[in-house]
């Protein structure tokens, strides 16, 4: 016969989970769930100013390889320091130069930069790339500005340093691309802008016609 165990005076025995234990537990995965979403959320805004920084590199590049091969011409490109903003003014966005440069072989130099301008002028628009059937320009860059300037050599007028300057806000402050010593694009206050992204591109230009 087994005997029979009595439970000491005092002692207590715990059955189940308390409502205190299951609060905090809540409370844990609630924070790290909370966590995972603002990670991925963090994540998605990084890789979208990534993409949107490569598409203003992709952008200025484009422009400095029509005037390199146009370099005669390199003054028509030119837009100063207010340059073009989007959406742009309606002759560059809607009205193609004549003649059409792209087809014909006989455009002058000044006729090809005002082709090219006016071809670039679109792509930043969007105009080149609808979103639906009914026509919207697919906008890659939110207030997208861009600039041309060029700085002559000594003695020379197509030789020099071209620059190209792609300016946009980003999805969320981090500081001011254009630094208060630095030169926005469009003539806007420098170091004022939290949002503001900035992509510029310099290179030498050489046209030969001007090398003895």
């Amino acid at each position: 016969m087994s005997a029979v165990r009595y439970p000491l005076p005092g002692a207590r025995y715990q059955a189940g989970v308390t409502l205190i234990e299951a609060l905090i537990t809540g409370v844990i995965l609630a924070i790290g769930i909370l966590g995972v979403v603002s990670l991925l959320s963090l994540s998605k805004v990084s890789q979208n100013e990534a993409v949107q920084r490569s598409r203003a590199v992709a952008l200025a590049d484009d422009m400095l390889e029509r005037i390199r091969r146009n370099p005669t011409a390199v003054v028509a490109y030119m837009t100063g320091s207010t340059g073009l903003e989007t959406p742009l003014e309606p002759d560059i966005a809607t009205a193609e130069p004549d003649p059409n440069c792209s087809s014909a072989s006989s455009c002058t130099p000044a006729q090809l930069a005002a082709h090219d301008r006016w071809v670039w002028g679109r792509v930043l628009a969007g105009n080149t790339v609808t979103m639906t059937s009914g026509g919207e320009a697919a906008i890659v860059l939110r207030n997208l500005r861009a600039c041309i300037l060029f700085n002559a050599d000594a003695g020379k007028t197509s030789t020099g340093i071209v620059s190209i300057i792609l300016q946009w806000q980003g999805l969320r402050e981090t500081i001011d691309a254009v630094p208060g010593s630095g030169t926005a694009c469009g003539g806007e206050s420098a170091g004022t802008d939290p949002t503001r992204r900035q992509v510029t591109l310099d290179s030498y230009v050489i046209d030969e016609t001007e090398i003895i």
